[in-house]
């Protein structure tokens, strides 16, 4: 039998709001989103929990909470009666975000993030990576304190978390390799323009690479905030010039799932990723891969990949880019193999894990 949940998302864009419209979309269960703007997240952590206490007057007939880790769970929890059982999704985690030169962590942040995951009846992370992060974070940020130090608590989130990948919209169909005989091969960026993805580490490759003489193009995608973090990519405009063949947000689906169609590699440098569903979304749709051997990336990745598409330094990426522009029109065998292991990603499979981890967490009745 169905059980109905409430959604909460007081930071409805990107990976948030794909994680969120898909489970509703697909999950047997009925549940319904109760979302904000994508905008202001540092005050969407610290204040949605007075909004939602507002909304949530009348649970009648609700068997449970969704949150994601956006949502201050133990202030909601202590300003709402009789609160059903609850079940945080974490995205990102603000103890394990590496911040960025010159600034500090927020401690209030990280310790409302501690104290939502106590709250919780059942926490789930985008993958193990970041979960095994998470509770290894815990001690070394607590040891902070004078005095009165908590015990056992990572064998408590330990316990009461699992982790279950996001889900995916990948293609149904394997891709036709026969697309991607493009000349010159066509490189894929489609992260968002943050600190965190660090494309200038990516253009120092990209640009080893153009000065070595090898052919290719590459398509600048994902979404941008501006500021400081935009300025890379404007320096790419100059320093690769007429190889950059698409710079900016794709503004439909189609457009961006043409540019995956078309493209022979994607490309990653991030410092910060628990996931990938960018990367995840390009392999569906017959890119190979070149990825810092860190983060998420070894976890997604089969193994078998490992040696030819993950990177451990620039030479090692300046080297591995290079060999595999030239040698991707040799390799329709790995671009179907690596399409055929992305698909268990896709909602169709992953729905089944949810669902079940949304009833377990509703007591019989």
């Amino acid at each position: 039998m169905p059980l109905r949940f409430l959604f909460l998302e007081p930071h409805f864009s990107g990976s948030h709001k794909a994680f969120a419209e898909g489970l509703k979309a697909h999950s047997r269960h009925d549940i319904d989103l109760l979302t904000l703007p994508g905008v202001n997240w540092k005050w969407r952590m610290r204040s949605s929990a007075l909004h939602y206490a507002g909304v949530l007057c009348d649970l009648k007939g609700v068997d449970g909470l969704i949150v994601s880790n956006m949502v201050d769970l133990a202030r909601l929890k202590g300003l709402v009666t009789d609160c059903p059982p609850t079940l945080v999704y974490m995205h990102e985690s603000q103890l394990t975000y590496p911040p960025p030169k010159g600034s500090t962590v927020e401690v209030d942040l990280v310790m409302q993030e501690i104290f939502t995951v106590c709250a919780a009846d059942r926490v789930v992370f985008n993958s193990s990576h970041h979960r095994e992060l998470f509770i290894n974070s815990l001690s070394p940020f607590l040891s902070r304190f004078p005095d009165v130090l908590p015990e056992g608590l990572e064998e408590a989130v330990a316990e009461k978390s699992r982790v279950i990948y996001p889900g995916c919209s990948l293609p149904k169909a394997l891709p036709a390799v026969e697309e991607k005989q493009t000349a010159p091969p066509l490189i894929i960026w489609n992260h968002r323009w943050s600190y965190d993805k660090n494309f200038p580490a990516m253009l120092h490759v990209l640009e080893k690479v153009a000065a070595e003489g090898v052919p290719f193009q590459v398509a600048l995608l994902g979404e941008s905030a501006g500021g400081k973090a935009e300025a890379p990519f404007h320096q790419a405009l100059k320093t690769l010039g007429d190889r950059v063949v698409h710079f900016g947000y794709c503004e439909t689906a189609e457009v961006y799932r043409s540019w995956l169609t078309r493209g022979a590699i994607v490309v990653s440098s991030a410092v910060q990723e628990n996931f990938g569903i960018s990367v995840v979304e390009a392999m569906a749709y017959g890119c190979l891969p070149l990825l810092p051997s860190r983060l998420a990336y070894p976890e997604v990745l089969p193994e078998a990949f490992h040696g030819d598409h993950l990177y451990t330094s620039r030479q090692d990426a300046i080297s591995k880019l290079c060999a595999l522009l030239r040698g991707c029109a040799e390799q329709g065998t790995s671009v179907s193999a690596l399409a055929r292991h992305m698909m268990p990603h896709d909602w169709e499979h992953r729905i089944k894990t949810c669902d079940e981890t949304l009833s377990s967490l509703i007591p019989p009745s």
